[in-house]
Parts: structure tokens; C-alpha cells; sequence
């Protein structure tokens, strides 16, 4: 112990870095820009003080007009409305030539020059000489984490003002990108919570989701980029700015360690560039230094968050050779705590004393008062040491950038990845190019048909040249991960991932892609946005069409015709139609404007039409707007957020119901369809516990919610349980199932995010419009088996099964063989409704595009086939 004593002694005494009680503070020559605490009110991260996102944003524009060393930029619209910002700090005269030196940041990440030409090694160290480090610190993704959004003002005032040697340095040689909000509907949402509710337990706790529909997981959107505010920060990052380095704000330290901060912990995804951890390992270092020499106690490495899962903010840029960092700071509340240390937990995660110094806890946190303003300074005092850190070494950064990008492209000379046209469904195709696109992608579409790999390939499949600065992200998102068994070495446990181990975008979403060992030539259009699939639409003067239920698209275009008067029902056998034959569950529609809105729409979502002379015979199944449900549990679920995205996206009506609304019973009066996203049975039935929120919001659904939905299945209704929700009806309403997990342990079954093989019956009307082998996310979720029917019992329908042993496509699993032979999407009679159990995550993160349809089916079920005739 003594040797780490020792040791981070010497680095305190021998750094160059500005040290002392906290950061420098400004000279008095620069007090004509505003101190925060003029606009705010109060000093930044004051005891019992919370700015709101409207306060900050009014100081930094105050802060903007009123110096030339800091432009702020208005980066688009929040879910919620709001505006979001970003601060762009530096020299005056380098904010004079900004463009002049985003261009050059943009030739050395991409290596190329304005003539579009690659650099040489020699051109690029001369721009890197010239250059500025681009640095980018970004606030309050997670709204709940309070300390680094109200500590932005603080950090962005010192950074314009400061005239110490090491703020000088900064604005010189570095080009400061800020993003102070990176939540502006949550942060305010949480101060006004915060001002309402002060002093009592749940005063950081908001009942509801703070962000509308990605709650927390709004730091898990960061390769789809489907949320309003990822898509502002990414057109940013991977347009705009190209940063070399990404610190991305948090606050949730393991206590009673005071800052968590790099490196980080096992395992290390193998796409990452070398270059990268050596990055984050130094900035790690600068880190360290600093809080030590200003004796700030408490800094812990190597515990909990690891470097393999792709898709936050500060791990996805790895992928684009841009060197992620990650602090997570103690202390969520402006109220003052007191940190007892004779009730520390005895160890971290890791194992190590919480109360001795190890290597990756050197200055342990002898506790005491702590108060919001302590979290503040350590967030400043972090930010300070990567910026001087970066600044120091700016053309180091930005050649090494550039240098990644350039071994890159020469890796990849001899691959490309194809999106084959006449895709299953040409909307998800689509969305995948729109998602890679946005996330700095090169892609072209192809003009004419051509051979790859001893493959043709029509016209209009888009190519993806592996040559290209950013192939490590192509790697990743399009191949599979094979993440590491790693267990405990004394129980033989499976040690839980930080995130997922899985992703694989391509296989989320359903869209075939095809590696080719080969350099694709081929005359291309290049994409430049979002493309539209296209579809094939019948000429004018027809009344009668069929839409081809393979594309999710389908369903928006039919739930959006539903509300203009049109008449839509579900053919529940093949189709035979002029432009092909089209499997069970078409969409046969009659619109009331003869087509127009329909032609439209089926362009954009790229959904196949077909002309119908006549009513195909038989019967079919009615297609009607549903009274639609989603049980939004008080305390927030991100799966119940990412539940109404998904439903909203595709135009379905859709309602919340809270804890009260369903023990008040009667449900089946208002509603048809009612949803119970991801959730235990226990959490359901028993909500939030009384006393951590206010009496309003606690006691779950209980014994009379529980009643309330049995009674609304038994009258005619639908009730929709998704992934763990399933474990509640099975439970409570005697369902002839059984989860095939009953007795199993982590060592037998455990699969911790992982896409699996699913067999898919499509002529079961959940299955409508899927093809027979899906990929399909799995979070420890149940397996079922079901019963033999007794004697004039309704049969259990199943949709989909585990058919296949070792199924998993991309990710881990321990004991998957477990799952053969059983259910995973099923239709239960009960009464004169039904129990339908997906248990997968149909509609993960907004990610698995491939199986929503599972989800779609399951909310629109339930109709009696009739004729045609009869629909009116």
C-alpha cells in the first residue's frame, strides 16, 4: 500500500497541471462577461439549487454575447420542443477561422483533402501542426445526473475568462466543442421535480421517464440515432466537428469512491483501434494527476464499465478512431449528504477494499459532509485536466487521428459489405443505411447491376466500401460479436456484461447484408441523407390494392388510411397478385381518395403495392383502429418508453395507463388492447415502495390491478405481455404454461442481451409478414412450454419457437441448448379474449426492426374473419 502512496505522491509533485483548492479563477480584467450566478441567480451548483435547461441555455447566450471566444450554436429541436445547444471555446482568432479549422479536423479524420484526394503523412503532420486538438465535453445525458449539467456555466466561464497559463494554453492550441445539455426537456423536468419535492427522499426521483420515450436508454441510441436530441449530437460529432477526443459526463460512482474514471474494465472489444485505449488510458492518467495534486480523495478505476459494448456516447465513437472518455462522479442531489465511513460497503464490484488503497483506488474517500458543489469541482477539475492534456499535445492527437484513418482505409482495400436490393422488407434496408449514414458512413447505391464475391447483384443495392476511415464501426454494427465466457473463478457464475453482448445491426433489423472478400466497383450515386426505398405502385384508375405485409411500413400506411375513412381488412392466406404472390396476412385495402395519399406513402416506406381487379374469395380479417394501451409503471421503464416510440412511429394510437387507472377496473370498456412492457411480475404487482416516492405514486398494480386485467382478458380483451411482463399472467390467471427457466440457475441458462435464431410459423396471424428464421434479441426472458389442451379447450397458438440448440447469432449465451423445443411468441385464449406472451424483446431500443412485426400482429389480433362485404 505504501508503494501507491508513494507513487501517486510523486505524480502530484512533479505535475505541471493548475492545482489547488479547485480550478484558477479569472483575472479581474475580464468582468465584463457575466458570472454565472448573474444570469442564474445563484453560483453554479449551489446547495438546494437546480438551473433549469431554459436558465442555462439564457446564460450561455449571455456568455456568447457578450465575448468573441465563444460562439454558441443552435443544433436542432428536443423531443419535447426545446432547442438544444452547443458552445464552440477557443482563441478569438481561431473562433475567426473556425471553418478554416473544422476543415482541416475533417481532412486528417478522414483523411482526405478538399479535393477530396488522401493526405500523405507529411501533408497531414503539416495540418496537424497547424491545427487545433478538437475536444468535445458533453452534460447531462441522464438528466437525474444533475452535477455535470449545472457545472457547464461554471466550466464554459473559466474556459472563455481564465487567463492562467494552462486557460490560455487551451483557447490556443484546442478547439472546445461543449454541449451543456444533452437532455434539455429532462433537466428541466428534474429541476422543477426537484423544487417541488426538496428535502424528501425522492427529491432527485421523478416518476415518469425524463426523457419521453428513451428514458435512461437515451445513452444506448447511439448507432441508430433514433431519438431527436442523438441525431442533433451526431451530425456534430461525425459531420461537423470530427472531434479527436469524446469525454462524455456521469454520475453514478461506486460508492463510496467519489469519481469513477479510465481505464476500464474487461473485456475490450477487438474492433477498437489500439490507438484508442492507449488514448484513453493517458487521458485516464492526466486525470488521476490532477484530482490527486488538488487533493481530490476518492478516484476509482477498472470497475463496472468496460470498453465492449458499441452504442454510447462516449463508447461509439472508438469505432470512429475518436477516444472516448467516461467520468461517473458520487453525489446526484444539490442537498448536502453526510457519508458515513463505518457503513461503507466492505468491498467494490472488483473486490477491493472500500477503505484501503489499491492500484485502481489510490486515494481512498475517508468520508464526511458532501455537498453538490464538491461533485462540481471534480467535474471542472476533470475537464480541465483532458482539455490541458489535449491541448498540450494537439498535434499528436490530430496525427494520430488522421493515422487511424489512414491504416483504416488500408485494411479494409480488399472488402466491401452489399445491402442487396429487393430486401424483405425495403424500409428496414433503409433505415439500416439511414443509421450507418448518420453515424459517418460512405455508402453509394448502386446504377447498374453488377458481380461481387461470384454474386450478382441488381441495381439500386447499396455498397459499402471497406476502405473508408471509420471501419471498425462497419465491422462492428454489420459482423457478429463474440463476446467472452467470463465467469467468477470460486462459484463458476457468469459474470454480467456491463451493457449487451450482442448487436449486430444488420441481423436487428433483418436485413441481409453480404460481406465480399473484395473491392466492389461499380458505377454509384453516393447517399447524402436519408434515402427513400422506393416501392412498386399500380398505375392510376384502380380502387382495390394489396399491400405487402413483409414491410413494417404496412402498418403505418394502414393505420394512416384508417384515420382518413378507408376500408382495410387482412387476407389470412397467400395472395396471388399481378406483381407476385404475397403471403398470408396482406393488407387489402380500399382507400376513399382512389390512391394519391397510398401512393405517397407506400414511395417513402417502401412498401410493395399491387392493383386488385376483384375481392380476392374467402374471408378476411378486419383491420380496425384499437383502443390501445401501454401500462406506464410509476418510477419509469424504458421498455414501456421504447414500447409507444415504436407504436407511435408506425401511426398506432396509443394511450398510457397508470397503476390507478387499471385497479380502478372497468378496463374493458375503454380499451381493446392493453400492453405490460418488460417488467417482473413483483415489480408490477407491488410498484414503488412507500416511501421513496409520494403516496400517489407507489403500491404498483396489487391485488385489484391484477384482477382488474384478468377481468379485461375474460371480457374480449388483449392483453400484450412483453418479454418479462409474461411473467405475471402466467402467474396470476392459471395460463397452460410453464417457463422453461423454472429451476435454472445463471450456470445453466443465462443470456445476457444476445441475438438467437427464432423459427417463425408466418401462417399464424402473429406471424403474418415474417419470414421463417428471424433474429431475435433475448435478455434473460422467458421460454415456455406449453400443456396438452384438454378436450374442447381453445389451443394455445404458437408463433414462434426455439427450434434450433447452440442459436445464438451474435453475442453470448450460457445453456441456449435449453430453449430447444420451446415457445416464444404464443396466443392464449382466455374467456372471450386473449393472453398473447412475446417473450423476446420485440421492439428493443428501437433496434429490432426485424421483429416488430410480432409486436404489430399482436395489437391488431383478434378480429373474426367475415367477408369483404360485410366489413361496413
Amino acid at each position: 500500500m505504501l508503494r501507491w502512496r508513494a507513487r501517486w505522491a510523486v505524480l502530484a509533485a512533479i505535475t505541471t497541471l493548475t492545482v489547488g483548492a479547485g480550478p484558477a479563477s479569472p483575472r479581474a480584467s475580464t468582468r465584463g462577461v457575466p458570472p454565472p450566478a448573474a444570469v442564474l441567480g445563484a453560483a453554479p451548483c449551489a446547495d438546494q439549487v437546480l438551473a433549469t435547461s431554459e436558465q442555462i441555455t439564457r446564460y450561455f447566450r449571455a456568455l456568447a454575447a457578450a465575448s468573441d471566444r465563444i460562439r454558441l450554436v443552435d443544433i436542432g429541436p428536443t423531443t419535447g420542443g426545446r432547442r438544444q445547444y452547443l458552445a464552440v471555446i477557443g482563441a478569438a482568432d481561431t473562433l475567426h477561422r473556425l471553418e478554416h479549422f473544422q476543415g482541416i479536423a475533417r481532412a486528417l479524420a478522414l483523411n482526405r483533402d478538399a479535393t477530396g484526394a488522401p493526405l500523405t503523412d507529411a501533408s497531414a503532420r503539416r495540418l496537424a501542426a497547424e491545427g487545433r486538438a478538437v475536444i468535445w465535453l458533453d452534460f447531462g445525458l441522464h438528466s437525474t445526473e444533475a452535477a455535470p449539467t449545472q457545472a457547464a456555466p461554471w466550466l464554459a466561464w473559466l474556459l472563455v475568462t481564465g487567463e492562467s497559463a494552462e486557460l490560455r494554453r487551451i483557447r490556443k492550441r484546442a478547439l472546445v466543442v461543449l454541449v451543456p445539455d444533452m437532455n434539455p426537456d429532462g433537466t428541466t423536468q428534474v429541476a422543477q421535480w426537484y423544487r417541488a419535492n426538496q428535502g424528501r427522499p425522492w427529491e432527485m426521483s421523478p416518476p415518469t421517464l425524463v426523457h419521453r420515450y428513451a428514458g435512461h436508454d437515451n445513452n444506448r441510441d447511439w448507432f441508430l440515432f433514433s431519438q431527436r436530441e442523438t441525431r442533433n449530437v451526431a451530425r456534430q460529432l461525425y459531420d461537423v466537428f470530427l472531434p479527436q477526443i469524446v469525454y462524455d459526463h456521469h454520475q453514478t460512482a461506486p460508492y463510496p469512491a467519489r469519481i469513477f474514471v479510465p481505464p476500464f474494465d474487461e473485456p475490450v472489444n477487438p474492433h477498437i483501434p489500439p490507438a484508442v485505449l492507449q488514448g484513453v488510458a493517458h487521458f485516464g492518467q492526466a486525470i488521476r494527476t490532477r484530482l490527486t495534486a488538488e487533493g481530490k480523495r476518492g478516484a476509482i478505476s477498472g470497475v463496472g464499465y468496460d470498453t465492449w459494448w458499441n452504442g454510447g456516447m462516449r463508447t461509439a465513437p472508438y469505432f470512429h478512431n475518436m477516444i472516448g472518455l467516461l467520468t461517473e462522479t458520487a453525489h446526484l442531489s444539490p442537498t448536502p449528504a453526510y457519508n458515513d465511513a463505518t457503513r461503507f460497503p466492505d468491498t467494490f464490484a472488483n473486490g477491493r477494499d472500500t477503505r484501503r488503497e489499491s492500484p485502481e483506488y489510490p486515494l481512498p474517500y475517508h468520508g464526511g459532509r458532501w455537498t453538490f458543489r464538491q461533485s462540481c469541482e471534480y467535474i471542472v477539475s476533470a475537464s480541465l485536466a483532458v482539455l490541458d492534456a489535449g491541448a498540450r499535445e494537439a498535434e499528436h492527437w490530430q496525427f494520430g487521428m488522421y493515422a487511424m484513418a489512414r491504416d483504416a482505409i488500408r485494411a479494409g482495400a480488399d472488402e466491401s459489405w452489399v445491402i442487396p436490393a429487393g430486401q424483405w422488407d425495403p424500409g428496414a434496408a433503409a433505415a439500416l443505411v439511414d443509421a450507418l449514414h448518420t453515424g459517418g458512413i460512405r455508402i453509394g447505391r448502386a446504377t447498374t447491376s453488377f458481380t461481387a464475391g461470384g454474386r450478382p447483384y441488381p441495381a439500386g443495392s447499396f455498397v459499402i466500401p471497406g476502405a473508408q476511415p471509420f471501419l471498425p464501426a462497419i465491422r462492428d454494427l454489420l459482423g457478429p460479436q463474440h463476446y467472452p465466457d467470463r465467469r467468477d473463478r470460486l462459484r463458476g457464475q457468469p459474470l454480467a456484461p456491463y451493457d449487451i453482448t450482442g448487436w449486430t445491426l444488420s441481423l436487428q433489423m433483418g436485413v441481409e447484408v453480404q460481406h465480399v472478400a473484395e473491392a466492389v466497383h461499380v458505377a454509384q450515386t453516393v447517399v447524402a441523407g436519408p434515402v427513400a426505398p422506393g416501392s412498386s405502385m399500380p398505375a392510376a384508375g384502380k380502387t382495390l390494392f394489396a399491400l405487402d405485409p413483409r414491410a413494417n411500413g404496412a402498418f403505418t400506411i394502414a393505420n394512416r388510411l384508417l384515420q382518413e375513412g378507408a376500408t382495410i381488412a387482412r387476407v389470412p392466406r397467400a395472395l396471388e397478385t399481378a406483381a407476385g404472390r404475397l403471403p398470408a396476412g396482406a393488407f387489402l385495402v380500399r382507400p376513399v381518395d382512389g390512391g394519391d395519399t397510398l401512393a405517397s406513402l407506400a414511395h417513402d416506406l417502401g412498401v410493395s403495392v399491387a392493383a386488385l381487379d376483384s375481392v380476392p374469395p374467402g374471408p378476411v380479417v378486419p383491420y380496425r383502429t384499437r383502443r390501445t394501451a401501454v401500462y406506464g409503471a410509476w418510477g419509469g421503464n424504458a421498455d414501456e418508453g421504447w414500447t409507444r416510440w415504436v407504436l407511435e412511429q408506425h401511426a398506432f394510437p396509443v394511450s398510457t395507463l397508470r397503476d390507478g387507472d387499471i385497479r380502478a377496473g372497468n378496463l374493458r370498456q375503454a380499451w381493446d388492447v392493453i400492453l405490460l412492457p418488460a417488467a417482473t411480475a413483483a415489480s408490477m404487482e407491488r410498484g414503488i415502495p412507500a416511501g421513496e416516492l409520494p403516496p400517489a405514486y407507489t403500491g404498483g398494480l396489487g391485488a385489484a390491478g391484477v384482477g382488474a386485467l384478468r377481468a379485461f382478458v375474460q371480457a374480449g380483451g388483449i392483453l400484450v405481455a412483453l418479454d418479462e411482463a409474461g411473467t405475471l399472467p402466467v402467474a396470476t390467471f392459471g395460463l397452460p404454461v410453464t417457463d422453461a427457466r423454472t429451476g435454472l440457475g445463471p450456470r445453466e441458462l443465462y443470456i445476457p442481451g444476445s441475438l438467437l435464431r427464432l423459427t417463425v410459423d408466418p401462417e399464424q396471424p402473429l406471424g403474418w409478414g415474417l419470414p421463417e428464421q428471424v433474429a431475435a434479441f433475448f435478455l434473460n426472458g422467458p421460454a415456455y412450454r406449453v400443456w396438452p389442451s384438454p378436450t374442447g379447450t381453445p389451443p394455445v397458438r404458437i408463433a414462434a419457437r426455439h427450434d434450433t440448440a447452440g442459436s445464438v447469432l451474435s453475442g453470448w449465451a450460457v445453456g441456449p441448448e435449453r430453449l430447444r423445443n420451446t415457445a416464444a411468441v404464443l396466443d392464449i385464449p382466455v374467456g372471450r379474449g386473449h393472453v398473447i406472451l412475446l417473450g423476446l424483446r420485440t421492439q428493443h431500443r428501437g433496434q429490432t426492426l426485424g421483429t416488430f412485426k410480432l409486436l404489430f400482429n399482436a395489437v391488431t389480433t383478434g378480429e373474426d374473419a367475415l367477408p369483404w362485404a360485410n366489413l361496413r
